[in-house]
C-alpha cells in the first residue's frame, strides 16, 4: 500500500500516528518512517496491521532494504572507502 492509503486507513478507524506511537512507547517520527517504508518495526507494523485489518505483507508488499552506514558498504556505490567522512 501507498503511504498515504496507510495513513488515511488508519484515520478511517480513528487512530492517528501519535495514538499509534504512544501506545506502542516510540516517537512518532518512528510510526511516520514505518509506514512510510523507510524504517522496519514489526511491532510498529503488526499493531497497524492489526488496526488495518489486512496482513503486513499485503501492507508492504516488497521488502525493504537494510540501510548500512559504514565505510564497507560506500563500495558497492563506486565510492572508494575513505571518500566520505562518516
Amino acid at each position: 500500500m501507498h503511504p498515504e492509503e496507510i495513513k488515511a486507513a488508519l484515520r478511517m478507524r480513528g487512530v492517528t500516528q501519535a495514538v499509534l506511537a504512544e501506545k506502542l512507547k516510540v516517537s512518532r517520527a518512528h510510526v511516520s518512517m514505518v509506514i512510510a517504508g523507510v524504517n522496519t518495526s514489526k511491532r510498529v507494523e503488526a499493531l497497524i496491521s492489526k488496526i488495518i485489518g489486512k496482513p503486513v505483507k499485503e501492507i508492504w508488499p516488497n521488502p525493504r532494504p537494510v540501510l548500512r552506514r559504514n565505510r564497507a558498504s560506500l563500495d558497492q556505490f563506486g565510492f572508494p572507502a575513505d571518500a566520505v567522512a562518516l
